[in-house]
C-alpha cells in the first residue's frame, strides 16, 4: 500500500529539486521503505542508514556521546543532530530522522509512543516531540506519517 503523505512529499522535492536522506531509529527502514515505494523516487531519495542502538547512532550518524549521555538516545538534541548528520553525510538538502519508543515496553525510562521527529534543511532546523498511543505497529506507522507531515510543512 502506498503510503500518501510519501508520494506527496517525493512529488514536492522532484518539483522543488531538493534530495532527502533518512536517520531512523524506531522505525528500522519503515520511512525509507515508504520513500521508495514510490515511482521516480530515485530522483530525490539518496539514501538513509537505520541507526538502532546507541553504538550505531555515534559510529556511523555521528551522534556525540555526551549528547546520548546527557539526553538520552530519546531526546530532541539526539534526533537533531541524527537529522543534521544525516544530511552532511549524504550529502542531501534535506535530512530526516527518527527516534523514541514504539513499545511494547519502556525504554531509557520513556513510555511506548514518545517519540522525536526531526528535520534539517540548510540553517533551518526543527525537531518535534510526539506522544502517541496505540501497539509497536500503530506507533511506528504514525512516526512515519508525522515524519512526512513534518517534511512537508517545510518544503511546501
Amino acid at each position: 500500500m502506498v503510503n500518501d503523505l510519501a508520494y506527496e512529499l517525493i512529488q514536492e522535492l522532484g518539483q522543488l529539486n531538493l534530495t532527502i536522506s533518512v536517520a531512523e531509529s524506531l522505525t528500522g527502514g519503515l520511512v525509507a521503505a515508504s520513500l521508495t515505494q514510490i515511482p521516480g523516487a530515485s530522483a530525490v531519495f539518496k539514501g538513509g542508514i537505520i541507526a538502532y542502538r546507541d553504538e550505531t547512532k555515534q559510529q556511523v550518524l555521528k551522534v556525540d556521546p555526551a549528547l546520548i549521555t546527557k539526553f538520552t538516545s530519546i531526546s530532541e538534541p539526539v534526533a537533531q543532530c541524527m537529522a543534521i548528520n544525516i544530511r552532511e553525510i549524504m550529502n542531501t538538502d534535506i535530512g530526516i530522522a527518527t527516534t523514541g519508543v514504539a513499545g511494547p515496553d519502556k525504554s531509557e525510562g520513556f513510555a511506548p509512543g514518545i517519540v522525536f521527529v526531526a528535520i534539517s534543511i540548510g540553517d533551518h532546523n526543527i525537531c518535534q516531540k510526539l506522544e502517541l498511543v496505540g501497539d509497536r505497529t500503530q506507533i511506528r506507522d504514525q512516526s512515519v506519517n508525522e515524519i512526512f507531515k513534518l517534511t512537508l510543512s517545510q518544503v511546501v
